[in-house]
């Protein structure tokens, strides 16, 4: 848990910089986060790179055949619709 003042944007700064050095140093320790920020999904999904991320791939493969619309929570965990990918 991060605690900052709001109203102080260096604060706000230094505590999102924290905490994505954060999710990249302790994924390279081998750990990984449970739950995170919406801003921080993407970059958490990214430290799950085992085997060319075998573990995005099949969920992007359900959510295609599940939601293939992609309008059930696009992006959610780091996992988007096709039409979204990067």
């Amino acid at each position: 848990m991060f605690l900052y003042d709001l109203t102080n944007q260096d604060q706000v700064t230094a505590a999102y910089t924290a905490c994505r050095e954060l999710i990249v140093e302790t994924a390279k320790a081998g750990f990984g986060e449970y739950r995170a920020h919406l801003d921080a999904m993407d970059l958490v999904a990214d430290q799950y790179d085992f085997n060319g991320h075998a573990m995005r791939r099949f969920t992007q493969k359900l959510k295609d055949a599940i939601d293939p619309a992609g309008i059930l929570a696009p992006g959610k965990q780091g996992i988007w619709p096709a039409a979204h990918r990067p």
